[in-house]
């Protein structure tokens, strides 16, 4: 019969005794005891890269309640409390990809860059990436993102421009996992809400507002009216982006450098 127990008397990382302890005080490694199964070796990847068993359900829901407390407490140094800003970003692109496999496979739902034909390969490439992974795309505006609303609450003075980006990464993988449900619920019924919808929207809207009137501390209304001053601010933006572009391709094309 095979032991389901193993007797461990020395860390196997660095040699040191470990008879009577769970972790080495050498080099800070765990004792392992069991031997591996694939209950256990779900539970140790879990533990390693989501720490789901003590801190994703609970990252969830305050994340929902009481957003401030979260990312306050990690740009102040709560590390153990809650998971992470990068392995919460990493677990939002995991759901929007599954999301995106069942819109492919169970919607006929034409591709991106079947409706973008004329446009260049990168953007083509940047479209085909980001419609698979909605949460990349984000990612990829978060600084752009920062920029803003660092800019807009700039009066304030309480975050800096790095912690304006886990301000907005933690927003975008939540929007992500708190849509999640909604979306599969839609599914099952044969139905699919674009990413673009009235609900998604205004899911975001309200769920943007409630954070950082928390996190500054501020009223409703003075949040409600900076993020109006926001978002014309990225349409302005997002408008020149398109008149430059719009300009410099027909350039390209007049002088034979663009096809």
């Amino acid at each position: 019969m095979i032991k389901k127990i193993i007797v461990v008397s020395n860390c196997k990382n660095c040699g040191y005794n470990i008879k009577d302890v769970n972790f080495c005080s050498n080099c800070g490694a765990k004792k392992i005891t069991k031997r591996i199964t694939f209950k256990n070796l779900i539970a140790e990847i879990s533990e390693v890269y989501l720490n789901v068993d003590n801190t994703f359900v609970k990252t969830v829901k305050d994340l929902t309640i009481k957003p401030h407390t979260v990312i306050d407490g990690y740009i102040n140094g709560l590390r153990k409390k809650y998971l992470n800003v990068a392995s919460y970003f990493l677990l939002s692109v995991t759901l929007s990809a599954i999301l995106a496999f069942i819109k492919e496979r169970g919607f006929d739902i034409a591709s991106e860059p079947e409706k973008h034909d004329e446009s260049s390969k990168i953007i083509q490439l940047f479209i085909e990436v980001t419609e698979k992974f909605p949460t990349l795309g984000y990612f990829v505006l978060i600084p752009f993102y920062a920029i803003i609303s660092r800019f807009i609450f700039r009066k304030y003075k309480k975050y800096n421009f790095t912690e304006h980006i886990v301000i907005n990464s933690y927003l975008t993988s939540h929007l992500t996992i708190l849509t999640f449900i909604p979306y599969i619920i839609s599914f099952s019924f044969g139905d699919y809400i674009e990413e673009s919808s009235i609900v998604f929207l205004l899911i975001q809207l309200i769920y943007a507002i409630f954070l950082f009137k928390n996190l500054y501390l501020i009223s409703y209304r003075k949040v409600i009216i900076k993020g109006i001053f926001g978002w014309m601010l990225v349409i302005l933006i997002m408008i020149g982006i398109a008149i430059i572009y719009a300009l410099s391709s027909k350039f390209l094309k007049e002088n034979g450098f663009l096809n």
